[in-house]
């Protein structure tokens, strides 16, 4: 036995067990493994001996394997290290709440699993060890306890930590990849992508049971078999019966403004601090229809001027679809700019000649977060209309709420009108069969508590801005990993299994708080910061263009992921996972 792993089940120990094998520590026993081989009397004899509670031979249970990862690595590592005093020990770690939302959809559904898998040799042997030894006695019987369970698991680490000698110990996440495992084992790197699998899905794909999940087989980058996940966050329909993206199309102003330009619009040329921020916030160009015309005048009196720039850019984009609008059957708008009625989607729809029934409904204030509540409130609208289409459009004229400013103005209003531009983004939502596009599989928001004061609209007679607290890219980047982490794990998934990133171009700083929050590498990112260098934050449809170029550039390949990651205010942080 060259590598006991100490870390609780779905903290990446399929992957650590194909890996370990890869390196040469194998064959590497994992839980479930075991029950392939539970129709072997002997092997059986001591799961049984473990269930009941009774000392077994751990040289004779472990004959022939080099390795072994998983609850009963975890549990008994003490005696382990007894039974092999040279091996080392690997505590594969992950964020605790992210570990239990996925342990208590998955493995501890081990009681389940007894009765799906009722009639297959050898599963009841093991199945009753793990439950005996995990569930009834390390978590003394009380798993489905949030706070009891999040304390066994930190406790677990703590204890490992303190036991195990630092020199044979290694305290792994899986993100890591290989590098720490091959200097523990003092091995080379192979040349091989990391065997980044998806914890119960990936052992019944590769040791040939059925999970139950349905969903069809299908290979990662790295050739390593998965499973798509087959329902929705709520446990829906299965995946062919989710709402596709059927078309993306973007629209926005012909004008396009350098920050020097912008700079000069707004009389902030003479100000250095205007400069360095304008300088540095990553932006290069804006498409605006910002001019000194517009700058004269109120907020109100500029509603009809903008709302009409709002409307054209809305029919430039549905009309990049090229759908009929008579497909229509549901309209759902946003703006930040909305002081006019009749709204955006009753505009749009009439100016259509849509069918008067066409349901058309309209959002203000969301903001850079629109695109997932957007769609999250299309997808409830299309069983209404069951034999047609959900339009989702996210207009934006920025230009439309900044103002002239002066060195006495508060800085926020000059970090705002350093960063926003003008633009239209519209998405066709399609529950059919047929057609190209990827479907979208599940959808969260999630307001960050305490922020409503981060990003919010300054309104006054004479002035108007978009007002940021400095700390909103720190805010954002303090909880998305961990959101991310937990809504994946309600997939199923880790986010080594997602293909493409769509992260909000909301900023320099945005992008990159939310790069190291998810630990991604710089080609995962580099579309958002293209859209932020060249269009800027267009607020509302930001994340269209990050999706519709994302398509463009990388043309995703059938069975592939995306996840969209919007921030906009409340602070509410979007995420919507697609799969193609």
């Amino acid at each position: 036995m060259k590598v006991i792993g100490a870390g609780f089940g779905r903290t990446g120990t399929m992957s650590l067990k194909v890996a370990l094998e890869e390196l040469g520590a194998g064959p590497c026993l994992h839980s479930l493994e075991s029950m392939r081989s539970g129709g072997n009397r002997e092997i059986a004899s001591h799961w049984e001996r473990i269930a009941n509670g009774e000392p077994i031979d751990w040289r004779r249970a472990f004959a022939g394997f080099g390795s072994t990862v998983d609850w009963l690595g975890a549990r008994f590592y003490p005696e382990m290290l007894e039974a092999w005093p040279q091996a080392k020990v690997i505590l594969s770690v992950r964020d605790p709440e992210a570990w239990y939302e996925s342990c208590h959809a998955s493995l501890h559904a081990t009681r389940e699993m007894s009765s799906a898998l009722r009639g297959q040799q050898g599963t009841a042997p093991v199945l009753r060890a793990v439950d005996s030894a995990i569930w009834e006695d390390l978590f003394e019987g009380r798993f489905d306890e949030r706070d009891h369970a999040l304390e066994v698991f930190e406790r677990h680490r703590l204890e490992v930590a303190r036991i195990v000698p630092a020199e044979r110990l290694l305290i792994y996440d899986i993100r890591e990849g290989w590098e720490p495992l091959c200097e523990l084992l003092q091995v080379p790197v192979p040349k091989t992508p990391f065997p980044h699998l998806n914890g119960r899905d990936a052992f019944w794909t590769r040791f040939g049971a059925k999970s139950g999940t349905g969903g069809a087989e299908e290979q990662t980058k790295g050739g390593h078999p998965r499973r798509a996940p087959a329902a929705d966050s709520n446990g829906g329909a299965p995946a062919q019966a989710l709402p596709r993206i059927a078309g993306i199309a973007t629209a926005e102003p012909a004008r396009s403004l350098d920050q020097q330009q912008v700079l000069q619009l707004l009389g902030l040329q003479q100000d250095e601090f205007a400069q360095r921020i304008f300088g540095r916030c990553g932006v290069q160009r804006r498409r605006m229809h910002l001019s000194s015309e517009l700058l004269q005048s109120t907020l109100q009196g500029r509603t009809a001027e903008v709302e009409e720039h709002l409307l054209g850019w809305a029919i430039e984009a549905f009309e990049k679809l090229q759908v009929d609008p008579r497909e229509i059957g549901t309209i759902v708008s946003a703006t930040l700019y909305s002081l006019g009625g009749p709204t955006l989607a009753h505009r749009l729809g009439e100016r259509l000649q849509m069918d008067p029934a066409t349901d058309r409904y309209h959002l203000v204030g969301v903001g850079c977060a629109s695109a997932v509540p957007l769609i999250r409130l299309a997808q409830q609208a299309l069983p209404g209309h069951p034999d047609k289409k959900c339009l989702v459009i996210g207009a934006e004229s920025m230009s439309g709420l900044l103002a002239g400013a002066t060195q006495a103005d508060e800085r926020s209003k000059t970090v705002g009108s350093s960063i926003f531009g003008d633009g239209c983004g519209a998405i066709l939502l399609d529950a059919s069969q047929e057609g190209q596009g990827p479907r979208v599989l599940a959808s969260q928001v999630h307001q960050i508590p305490d922020s409503l004061g981060a990003v919010c609209m300054v309104l006054s007679p004479t002035d108007s801005y978009l007002h940021l607290i400095r700390e909103l890219p720190d805010v954002a980047g303090e909880h998305v990993g961990g959101l991310v982490e937990r809504f994946l794990a309600r997939q199923g998934m880790t986010g080594h299994m997602i293909d493409h990133w769509m992260i909000h171009p909301g900023g320099r700083r945005i992008i990159e708080c939310a790069q190291e929050a998810l630990s991604l590498p710089d080609e995962h990112v580099s579309i958002s910061f293209d859209v932020l260098a060249q269009r800027g934050n267009v607020g509302t449809p930001s994340i269209f263009y990050v999706i519709a170029q994302t398509i463009a550039q990388r043309n995703p390949r059938e069975g592939e992921h995306g996840l969209v990651v919007t921030i906009g205010p409340g602070v509410s942080v979007g995420l919507m996972l697609l799969r193609w």
